[in-house]
C-alpha cells in the first residue's frame, strides 16, 4: 500500500481498540530525522484508573526506501526481550505505526554525555549488553551499505561532493584493512545519536529506534557513538577499556576508523534524503557537517597508524 500522506495521531488512536471510551490526548514530542513522534495520556496518565503515557511513531513518508519495518520490530522486540528497549505495545499497519511505553527522564545529549564518564559507563554497559545478548535476523555490512547507497543517490540525483571518489577511495582502503583480525558479527543499533539515549528517573539507560539495526560489526557501533560526541581520545580509550576489559589498541584504532565510515554513511543517506524526505529537516546541512567531520578525522596524524594497526 502506498501512502500518499502521513498518518495523524487521532487517526491512529482511533485504531486502538483498548483506548477507546477513554480520555486520550497527545502533543507532539518532536526530534528524529525519519518519522513523527508523539506523548499519548490515557486516563490523565500513569498513576490514574486506566492511565498510561505513550510514545506515538508514525513513520515518515518515503521512509520504506530505507527501512525494513518489519525488521526493524523484530529487532526491536529482540531488544526489549534482553531490557535494554521498552516493549513494542502496540503495531498498526499497513504504516508501521508503534506504540511503547514513555519513559520518564531525560534525553541524552552529545553534552550530556561527553565529559561524564559516569553516563558513558552506562551506555557502554548497555551496547555491550545487547551485543552479548540479543540475536537479529538480518545482517548489516555496512561497506555494502555505503555502496547501495551510492547508488540510490546517483538515482534519485542527489548532491554528491566534488571529492566523492576520494572519499569513496579511502572507504575502499579501510573496508580492507577492516578484513584483519574480524569480530564476529553481534546485534547492533548502527545509529547511536544521543537523541536514542534516555537515562530514566532510576539511573537505567536506555536506548531506542531500531531501523538501521542489524548483526554487524561491534566496533562500528561503537565508532558511530564516538563520532557523534565529542570525546576527548581519553574518554575513547576508556570505551575500549570499558568494552574489552582491557585496553587493545587494535580494536582502538578499528572504532576509530569507524568514526570516519559513520560520517561517509550519513552524510551519503542525507543527500538521497534531501531529494525523497518530507520531513521538515536540513538534510543537505546536516550531510555537509558530517562531510567536514569526516575529512578532520582523515587528518588524524594518527591515521595511518589506525590502517597498520586494525
Amino acid at each position: 500500500m502506498i501512502m500518499t500522506h502521513a498518518t495523524t495521531p487521532d487517526e491512529v488512536i482511533a485504531r486502538i481498540a483498548d483506548w477507546q471510551g477513554k480520555d486520550v490526548r497527545w502533543e507532539p514530542l518532536g526530534g528524529g530525522h525519519q518519522n513523527y513522534s508523539h506523548i499519548v495520556t490515557v486516563n490523565g496518565g500513569p498513576g490514574q484508573p486506566g492511565g498510561g503515557k505513550y510514545v506515538l511513531r508514525v513513520p515518515g513518508l518515503g521512509t520504506d526506501a530505507f527501512i525494513d519495518r518489519q525488521r526493524e520490530r523484530r529487532n526491536h522486540g529482540a531488544a526489549a526481550a534482553v531490557g535494554v528497549t521498552p516493549p513494542l505495545l502496540y503495531v498498526l499497519e499497513p504504516e508501521g505505526c508503534t506504540v511503547v511505553p514513555f519513559i520518564e527522564g531525560e534525553t541524552m545529549h552529545p553534552t550530556t554525555l561527553a565529559g561524564h564518564e559516569e553516563r558513558l559507563a552506562k551506555v557502554i554497559d548497555l551496547v555491550k549488553t545487547y551485543h552479548q545478548k540479543a540475536t537479529f535476523t538480518n545482517a548489516i555490512h555496512v561497506f555494502d551499505m555505503i555502496r547501495h547507497y551510492m547508488g540510490m543517490a546517483h538515482q534519485v540525483g542527489a548532491f554528491l561532493p566534488a571529492d566523492i571518489a576520494d572519499l569513496l577511495a579511502i572507504d575502499d582502503e579501510i573496508e580492507q584493512a577492516m578484513e584483519r583480525d574480524k569480530p564476529r558479527p553481534v546485534a547492533c543499533h548502527n545509529d547511536l545519536l544521543s537523541e536514542n539515549f534516555i537515562l530514566d528517573r532510576d539511573g537505567k539507560m536506555w536506548l531506542i529506534d531500531w531501523e538501521y539495526s542489524g548483526m554487524a560489526d561491534p566496533y562500528f557501533d561503537l565508532g558511530d557513538f564516538c563520532v557523534e560526541h565529542p570525546l576527548t581520545r581519553a574518554e575513547e580509550q576508556f570505551i575500549i577499556t570499558r568494552y574489552c576489559g582491557q585496553m587493545r589498541p587494535d580494536r582502538l584504532s578499528r572504532m576509530l576508523l569507524y568514526k570516519i565510515v559513520a560520517d561517509l554513511w550519513w552524510s551519503i543517506w542525507a543527500f538521497i534524503q534531501q531529494r525523497v524526505s518530507q520531513i521538515d529537516f536540513d538534510f543537505y546541512g546536516y550531510g555537509m557537517s558530517r562531510l567536514e567531520r569526516l575529512r578532520s578525522n582523515l587528518n588524524d596524524p594518527d591515521y595511518r597508524r589506525w590502517i597498520a594497526t586494525v
